[in-house]
């Protein structure tokens, strides 16, 4: 009986050469894939921080319809060391489906009463842009005890081309806001308030009222000093157009400012945000729109520290006076509502 070698076929392996290359293949696959993720959740970040403001806008816009004013920067209750009240978002609350921190709010006392210690911590979803890494942290309460935390806002109110803030005592020992600011404050929202849909001539479409600040970009060690959602400080609840869009992520001038003092005045009062090439930015008629970096702005003179744009020289009370012909930028139209200029929605 003859039997016959019957050989299996020898299995055959990666060899190391194939491997480095499929390992190769693979990370490439991973580079390609990472940004794609990462643009998506950016994109979805990006539409939620609009969600946002489109609720801050159309809660101004209930403002307005039930108070026959759009929402005050902040309005100052009298007595006792200008006895600052507390600021716009805070007065929408009601609007923006916080009735209960409304209804927790001591509106006859300051911000920093200790009747109102609370109100800081209660932060809510709205207040925050989802891309700024400063989003949802608290601190201790500046003002108050540290056991009580206090959130800050990524959401400002635009005042115009500068911020115009002050007060009087009409009456001994009794404060107000300077009833000047109606005339020279530009913006929407303005400290004093009393700016109605008929002061807003340039077309409540054509006119900004709330835009990103920024939060994130500034230090960790001044972070806690700055828009605090319920303070009533200029730098708290405020931006001014006097610089375009993302300007301070961008300056640098080591020769004319070492210490960058541009930044460390301007900054917290200007637009800035967490998404790529430009601020989301709420109007007057509840739209919201991308306001791109490469928006027409005016020139600052040199040097930029003193913030004083080409052909204009400080106002005899606030803002600026302009010689004749001087270049007001598409960008500071936005933030004006009665600067009586006609804007098209592609220049923008």
């Amino acid at each position: 009986m003859i039997r016959a070698e019957v050989r299996l076929p020898r299995g055959r392996g990666f060899t190391l050469i194939e491997l480095l290359v499929v390992i190769a293949i693979i990370a490439v696959l991973i580079a390609l894939l990472l940004p794609a993720v990462q643009s998506a959740r950016e994109a979805a970040r990006r539409i939620q921080c609009t969600n946002n403001l489109k609720q801050i806008a159309l809660a101004a816009v209930n403002y307005e319809s039930a108070n026959g004013m759009y929402p005050p920067g902040m309005l100052c209750n009298g007595i006792g060391g200008g006895n600052l009240g507390v600021p716009v978002l805070v007065r929408m609350t009601q609007f923006l489906e916080q009735t209960a921190t409304f209804n927790a709010v001591n509106f006859s006392n300051a911000f920093y009463d200790p009747s109102n210690w609370t109100i800081p911590g209660a932060g809510f979803s709205a207040l925050f842009c989802p891309s700024d890494p400063s989003a949802f942290a608290s601190n201790a309460l500046e003002f108050g005890p540290p056991t009580f935390k206090e959130f800050h806002n990524h959401y400002s109110g635009v005042v115009g081309t500068a911020s115009a803030f002050g007060l009087t005592m009409p009456t001994p020992g009794v404060f107000t806001t300077d009833p000047q600011i109606l005339a020279y404050g530009q913006g929407a929202i303005i400290a004093g308030g009393r700016v109605t849909i008929a002061t807003v001539t340039d077309g409540t479409s054509s006119t900004m009222m709330f835009i990103e600040n920024g939060q994130g970009f500034l230090s960790p060690s001044s972070q806690p000093f700055y828009h605090q959602w319920t303070a009533s400080d200029p730098g708290e609840w405020s931006t001014e157009s006097r610089f375009p869009p993302n300007w301070a992520r961008r300056y640098s001038d080591p020769v004319n400012d070492p210490g960058n003092n541009a930044l460390n005045t301007y900054a917290t009062f200007n637009a800035m945000s967490f998404h790529p090439g430009g601020v989301n930015a709420a109007f007057c008629d509840g739209s919201v729109h991308f306001i791109k970096d490469s928006i027409d702005s005016w020139t600052i003179a040199s040097p930029v520290t003193n913030g004083m744009p080409t052909g204009a020289s400080a106002g005899p009370v606030y803002g600026f006076t302009f010689a004749a012909g001087a270049k007001i930028g598409v960008y500071q139209k936005l933030s004006t509502r009665n600067g009586g200029e006609v804007i098209s929605a592609d220049q923008y």
